[in-house]
């Protein structure tokens, strides 16, 4: 029978659903029922014939029978089979001091693998065993020896870093309207030995597309593009999903709750999660951009060209994902937009 964890997102929830099912006592393991069968026997022919026919002895049948009383029929079930009495890792207090020592005065959060190549140092002189790589790393993690940055004030005084959560889009949500959720990312091309910074959004219910180059990735230029994206889209924006950047920080982020738009981030190393404004990057890459990389190098010119293959992309351009409509087409035929516009 399959399992639906009705609260996700909950933290803990699983394991403590996970474990409830294992105490009610309406789930049965076929080990208790067994058992239960076994104790029948028992109570209707005795103790000999259950020896000969199971190999039950008599303390073993009175131990299930009073597990049976007192926890009923779930109570036959194997308990933990994990020994009582486990063994311990014993580490040298003067390893244990060293490894502290190289890894938050000598060099901040040094790796196993070096720590090692002083530890052993250590050990030969103090007439001490070399231990391994892996256990450095287990008493690491065993004494949690990690070192945190601090930053200083002008007066010497230790600052208190703040981390804000950040918030990250549900795992069930799928947008149902435009606007509702607008995906956002940079591309970054080379032109001789600079940089350029195309801002890129799409619309995750009509997929209308959106972008414009920058010569820096920065947070005032992102608030910028941002403010051109709001007059380009025909519909105001619900939710914007970046990932984390530092050009979606700061100014971006403040215009954003200015607006009182919600802001989502991506979580680190997870592309797929912003697949749509990550398949349009490659689109406008292979379609447009490489094809006019040369005028990279004058800006202005670069944007007008885009805006006008944005024109005919939104407009003009099939989609696979649209049945093969336009965006416009697409929000025009969902009611979304008037021929008239």
């Amino acid at each position: 029978m399959k399992t639906i964890y009705t609260l996700p997102g909950l933290k803990g929830f699983r394991r403590w659903y996970d474990y409830s099912c294992k105490q009610n006592t309406r789930m049965i393991t076929k080990t208790a029922e067994d058992r239960h069968k076994i104790l029948k026997f028992w109570w209707k022919f005795g103790a000999e014939a259950a020896l000969a026919a199971y190999g039950a002895k008599r303390s073993t049948l009175y131990g299930w029978q009073k597990v049976l009383r007192e926890k009923g029929l779930s109570g036959l079930s194997f308990g933990s089979q994990a020994p009582k009495n486990r063994r311990k890792r014993f580490v040298y207090p003067a390893i244990t001091a060293e490894i502290r020592r190289l890894r938050l005065e000598v060099c901040p959060n040094m790796g196993k693998t070096k720590v090692k190549i002083f530890l052993d140092k250590f050990c030969r002189k103090n007439k001490l065993a070399v231990i391994s790589e892996s256990k450095i790393g287990r008493i690491i993690k065993d004494k949690k020896i990690y070192h945190h940055r601090q930053k200083y004030s002008y007066f010497g005084k230790i600052k208190t870093i703040s981390r804000k959560k950040k918030e990250r889009k549900p795992d069930h949500f799928q947008s149902e309207a435009p606007g509702e959720l607008v995906e956002i990312d940079t591309v970054v091309r080379f032109v001789g030995r600079m940089k350029k910074y195309i801002v890129t959004a799409v619309d995750t219910y009509g997929r209308p597309a959106f972008a414009w180059c920058y010569d820096r990735q920065n947070s005032i230029n992102a608030k910028d593009f941002f403010k051109k994206l709001e007059v380009a889209l025909p519909f105001s924006v619900v939710s914007v999903q970046t990932d984390n950047g530092s050009e979606f920080h700061k100014y971006f982020a403040d215009y954003l709750k200015e607006r009182k738009i919600k802001h989502y981030w991506n979580y680190p190393g997870r592309p797929y999660r912003n697949g749509h404004v990550e398949k349009f990057n490659r689109t406008i890459q292979e379609e447009f951009i490489d094809q006019n990389e040369i005028w990279l190098s004058d800006m202005a010119e670069f944007n007008r060209r885009m805006s006008d293959w944005l024109v005919w992309y939104n407009t003009e351009r099939p989609h696979w994902s649209l049945n093969l409509l336009s965006p416009v087409d697409y929000l025009i035929k969902n009611g979304y937009l008037s021929r008239m516009i």
